[in-house]
């Protein structure tokens, strides 16, 4: 008898918990966690495939790097291929066909027109434009919009409606000077980090970002990226931080007499 493969599975190195949208609890999302940053494309194709609208959501995403890169030649036809795949070939081409420098996901979910536009939290500064637009491969137009603190963010999104968001964390954001990164404006030979302080007033749930994406929340995906985290002990430490901040008891958590993982506000 042939071996049967599943139609929907999921890249390695991902964990995927299920809960209730944070301000509409008859709405039901997914958070997935994944080490490598380019399986967060997996999720932004199966979320906006889900929902079955002609608009997918726009992405907020906090990261040191800019991830900006487009897909390389090679990735090009696999790529435009997916429109009509399953989850499980979505799946491999994330895992085996997607670059493995994790700058490309970004412009790949563009391309395919699984999110609507792109607004980018990041530390990296490079020469490229500030704000630019994509053409996907069915000819629509999609903004990347580009910002090097939230603050900037919290100006632009208070001119903009949207009506659902992927909101997306790389851990690697809270390293101030990453010694590993090209495009450090202070790049220095050891890492230096952002205080719990600052993570708990950046990321609080009350906070103008924050607020608006989960008012608007359709996904949330998380890389840890602990070799970019400086080890496996400081990303921890930061998805403890978040962990902690949005969720009860813990993402994850497993009882028989608990309906499990709860927003915290």
């Amino acid at each position: 008898m042939p071996i049967g493969f599943r139609q929907n599975i999921i890249p390695p190195s991902c964990a995927v918990d299920t809960l209730a949208a944070p301000y509409n609890p008859n709405k039901i999302l997914e958070v997935a966690i994944f080490s490598e940053h380019r399986f967060a494309f997996y999720f932004w194709c199966k979320w906006s495939r889900e929902r079955r609208l002609k608009t997918p959501p726009s992405l907020i995403t906090f990261d040191w790097h800019q991830d900006l890169s487009p897909p390389y030649k090679d990735e090009i036809s696999g790529l435009r291929k997916l429109k009509d795949a399953n989850l499980r070939w979505i799946a491999k081409y994330s895992w085996d066909r997607l670059s493995p420098r994790n700058d490309v996901q970004i412009h790949a979910a563009l391309l395919l027109n699984q999110l609507k536009d792109a607004y980018v939290v990041c530390r990296q500064r490079t020469n490229r434009e500030k704000q630019y637009q994509v053409k996907d491969f069915y000819g629509n137009l999609h903004n990347v919009l580009i910002f090097h603190s939230p603050e900037d963010l919290e100006n632009h999104l208070v001119k903009i409606n949207e009506e659902a968001i992927y909101l997306d964390i790389d851990l690697d954001y809270f390293t101030k000077s990453n010694p590993l990164s090209v495009g450090d404006p202070t790049r220095k030979q050891q890492y230096t980090y952002t205080s719990r302080s600052e993570v708990l007033e950046m990321f609080n749930p009350h906070n103008m970002i924050i607020d608006f994406a989960f008012k608007r929340l359709a996904g949330f995906t998380i890389a840890t990226e602990p070799k970019f985290c400086g080890g496996l002990m400081k990303s921890n430490y930061y998805l403890n931080l978040i962990d902690k901040l949005y969720f009860s008891p813990s993402l994850f958590y497993s009882n028989p007499n608990s309906t499990g993982a709860s927003w915290t506000f």
